[in-house]
Formats: structure tokens, sequence, C-alpha cells
């Protein structure tokens, strides 16, 4: 990689079954296959006489830990919902501001996309400033065709004007195709790398002639949405990452009490249940049972942090860097 040109390759999003268990699946099957999971290993160990079940204290060892751990399931509910109500509560300045500053940003970007009034639809209002980059880009193409700038500016520039277009033209579709939830919407965006883009268009800036107004003003419009854009991205994000921290809190409860409440339950009858003549299958059955019913919590948590901490990963270093590759990222902590 040279001073002069950035390598677009270096995102490389989730694809397939992965970006499905990540991101876009649905969580609680996520957590259903997780489950299923946990419950096939037990069963593969069982299966190989491995698994001791017909001991008590070991699934009472087992058992009491669950429920200790459970039981901190409440302060983690309760230390989610402060950080997603701290960001709603504030004084009435604050959240006037805030308001205001809304209400700017979406009258900047209708200013700046030349529309009345935009969408409040997550997926019409990002298609409004995709379009306007593909339309600004496409002038941009069509420009080099003209007899005044064949000698002024940069054969990159159509290149460069080229990708913009196509990439805001995916995005676009997608969009189109997906018109649902602000997290579908959000989950396209993340596919949107205008970094290298921003990157590239303000480096043409600094190579056309200044004489050269009307190219300049079109690097710049671009730039400025591609701004709008980031910022739009981040804000998204944030109520997305908000809403699915606030269900999350919601099912931990929902599944933390029923799981404390079984694993007392076979804490107070589990050694009874292996005094009776049962078969080394049922005895396996009771304590997987046991072992999944109490770990249901833990697989929620589990799916839906996979899905924040992922959408973290890949907007977390939107607008003035590239982010690196996994194999860079593993060259550079070794």
């Amino acid at each position: 990689m040279d001073a002069t040109t950035v390598e677009s390759g270096g995102r490389h999003p989730p694809a397939g079954l992965t970006r499905w268990f990540l991101l876009t699946g649905n969580r609680l099957l996520v957590t259903l296959i997780i489950l299923l999971g946990i419950g096939a290993a037990f069963g593969v160990v069982g299966l190989f006489g491995l698994a001791t079940v017909t001991t008590p204290s070991r699934v009472m060892w087992y058992l009491n830990g669950t429920v200790n751990g459970l039981l901190t399931l409440v302060p983690i509910a309760v230390g989610v919902n402060q950080i997603v109500l701290s960001h709603e509560f504030g004084s009435i300045q604050d959240l006037y501001q805030r308001r205001t500053d809304v209400t700017d940003f979406r009258e900047r970007v209708e200013d700046r996309t030349d529309t009345a009034v935009n969408s409040p639809c997550a997926s019409v209002f990002f298609g409004t400033l995709l379009s306007s980059v593909s339309d600004t880009a496409d002038a941009l193409r069509r420009g080099r065709d003209t007899p005044r700038s064949d000698d002024q500016i940069p054969d990159e520039v159509e290149t460069v004007a080229e990708a913009i277009v196509d990439e805001a033209n995916r995005a676009n579709d997608e969009l189109e195709a997906t018109r649902s939830s602000m997290l579908r919407t959000l989950l396209v965006m993340l596919d949107y790398d205008d970094s290298t883009q921003f990157y590239e268009v303000r480096r043409l800036r600094s190579t056309v002639p200044d004489r050269d107004d009307e190219t300049t003003e079109q690097l710049q419009a671009i730039t400025n949405l591609f701004v709008e854009i980031d910022a739009a991205r981040q804000f998204l994000k944030t109520v997305v990452v908000e809403r699915q921290l606030a269900r999350l809190s919601r099912l931990l409860i929902y599944t933390g009490i029923p799981a404390v409440t079984i694993a007392a339950i076979g804490i107070f009858t589990y050694r009874d249940i292996t005094g009776l003549t049962l078969s080394h299958a049922a005895l396996m059955g009771v304590a997987g049972t046991l072992l999944v019913t109490t770990l249901v919590p833990l697989a929620v948590l589990s799916a839906y942090i996979l899905r924040v901490a992922t959408i973290a990963r890949q907007t977390a270093a939107y607008g003035p860097f590239v982010p690196e590759s996994d194999e860079e990222l593993t060259s550079a902590v070794d």
C-alpha cells in the first residue's frame, strides 16, 4: 500500500452462515442452536460414559454454582438498562439541544440531497443519501466526456466516480429489497464501505486544478455526503444497539427466573432421583435437561452480545480510517 492509493479490500464483513450467526439471524433461533450444541456435546460425552450422572455430588456442585451465577443476572440486567437509560435521561436543556441537533441534521441532509422533507423511515432516509451520492458521482463521471475537462481532470476521476456509483447503487438496491426495520437498514449500511472512497475523493480534490470549479464542487459535495452518511450510520447504530440491549435485559429476566427455579428444584430433588431405579440413559436425560435449561440465560446473553460486538467492530473505524483486515490485525498483535 503506497502513499497515494488505499486498497479497498481491507474490510471483510461476515458472509454466509457466519453473517447469519453473528448478525442477521433471529437471536432466539441462534440461542436455540447454542443450546442444542451444548445438549449434543453433553449427549456425546454421556454416550462414551465420560459424564458421571449417577453421582449426585457432581450434579449438585454444578447446580449450586449455576444458581450463584444466575443470581448475578439481576445486576447485569439492571446495568444494561442503566446503559440504555443513561442516553435517554437529561435536563430539559440537554434534551432540547439534542432534539435541535437532530432537526438541524435532517435539514442539512435535505439541503445536500435537494429534498423538501426527508422520510423518517431509516431505509428511505439512507436511500435518499445514497441516491444523491450516486447522482453526483455519475455527473462527475459524465463530466469527463466534455471537451472542457479532458486535459484538466486526472484520469483517476472516472475510475473513482464509477466505483462510488456502483457501491452506492448496490447498497441502495439492498435497501429497496429490505424496507423494514432499523436493524435491517443498519446491516445493509454496515457493508457500505465509504472510508476508502472518502480518502480517494479528498486525494483527487488536491490534484484537480483550482480553475476547474465544477469538478471541485462535485468532489466536495460527495465528501459532504459521505460525512452525513457516516454520522447517520453512527446515530442509527446507537439507536439499534440501545434497542438490542433493552430487549436483552428483558429476556435475561424472562429466562433467568425460570432457570433459577429449575436449578433450585434440581438441588432439592436430584439426590432422590438417583436413588430411584432409573437407567443410565434416563439419568442422562434428567441431567441434560437440567444442564440445558439452566444455561438458557447464558445462551441468550451470548446471542445478543455477538450481534452487538460485531456491529461495534464493523463501525468502529468508519470515516477517517480504513479498518484493517483480520489478517493484518492478527499480525499486528503477534
